[in-house]
């Protein structure tokens, strides 16, 4: 198991808000696509024999050399495991339809806040491999037009990367994919459209991560379904956090199957406040209920109709980062369940 040493919620005033919290806060701004995706001058391509076009590699120094300051007698280890990371959106102040993955704003973006916050949660159980991509600018979830082009010319990054990374990386470990928001998108897009046409690369796949999106494709009928129980292997984990109580209109033909990153079953039992097991914070501390004021009640979770319903209790200042969320926890979807998705993914690979 891990430890941590306790923090008063108390302290949570001295805190700044998430630093994920700049998704949203990014997400205001009025900059739009000023041409055609056709009339664009398209930027140039990662070239992933570069390791500076990887935004987290083994060779390369960053946060997944680090685990939270008061994460201690972490002894957990794995052999021979790699996480492929895609980070999300995270570009939405340009003015094109596709990010420039060498610009040095939206580089720092994506290491304090993807890596930090995200997939910081595998480090030191899992050798990871995070592409810089042309990402789709964010204005394109609402163009069906230019959006869907943008997407494409940033998945093929995203499939070069991971073809790169089967020939010179890999070297026979065991794969997982983890992704969120945009990134979840071109996992699923990768999973489809050539992992599961070839059988040799499929069975290397032991677990994705879709998070951060509402609608994930049903692969169940290609031979790779949703986990059903906290130690399965071989098949996908999906959720994407709302406040409690929150409704969604889901049209009939949409597949609405969420994993609760806490029971790690998807049905609709909620979890017990004890079983949660902590907080990523933006001092990149663990943050849980404290014992000397009793405050043990901090986070339940249930699934609801392709929803991951959140409940927060005696968690100060909440109700201001709430005005900041727009009733959406979604930015927060790896640090609300930071310590339970570590734990269980080591109960995960290490079992087999």
């Amino acid at each position: 198991m891990l430890n941590y040493k306790n923090n008063n919620l108390v302290d949570v005033k001295k805190i700044t808000l998430f630093s994920v919290f700049l998704f949203f806060l990014s997400s205001c701004s009025n900059k739009i696509p000023l041409n055609s995706f056709e009339q664009e001058v398209p930027k140039p391509a990662p070239v992933y024999t570069n390791i500076d076009h990887w935004a987290a590699h083994p060779k390369k120094s960053d946060y997944l050399d680090l685990k939270p300051k008061n994460l201690i007698n972490d002894t957990l280890s794995l052999d021979s495991v790699d996480v492929f990371y895609v980070y999300p959106t995270l570009y939405f102040d340009g003015f094109d339809w596709n990010a420039d993955f060498s610009n040095k704003k939206l580089s720092k973006k994506i290491k304090d806040l993807a890596l930090k916050n995200q997939v910081s949660v595998f480090s030191g159980l899992a050798n990871i491999y995070s592409p810089y991509y042309r990402q789709m600018h964010f204005q394109g979830y609402k163009d069906n037009i230019n959006g869907l082009k943008a997407f494409d010319f940033a998945y093929q990054d995203v499939e070069n990367a991971f073809k790169h990374y089967l020939k010179n990386f890999n070297n026979g470990n065991r794969i997982v994919l983890a992704g969120h928001s945009q990134g979840t998108h071109h996992l699923q897009k990768l999973l489809n459209e050539y992992i599961l046409l070839n059988d040799s690369i499929l069975k290397k796949i032991e677990l994705c991560y879709f998070v951060g999106d509402v609608f994930i494709e049903n692969f169940a009928t290609d031979g790779y379904p949703i986990c059903e129980s906290p130690t399965d292997l071989n098949c996908y984990l999906s959720w994407n956090s709302f406040p409690y109580g929150t409704s969604y209109p889901h049209k009939k033909n949409d597949f609405v199957s969420t994993t609760n990153p806490i029971t790690w079953r998807n049905n609709e039992a909620a979890s017990l406040y004890n079983m949660h097991k902590g907080i990523l914070f933006n001092n990149y501390k663990i943050m849980r209920g404290g014992n000397k004021l009793k405050q043990e009640k901090i986070l339940s979770a249930k699934v609801d109709n392709g929803l991951l319903w959140v409940e927060i209790e005696n968690f100060p200042l909440f109700s201001l980062y709430n005005k900041f969320l727009k009733g959406n926890y979604h930015a927060l979807d790896y640090n609300l369940f930071w310590m339970n998705i570590r734990e269980n993914f080591y109960l995960r690979m290490h079992k087999k």
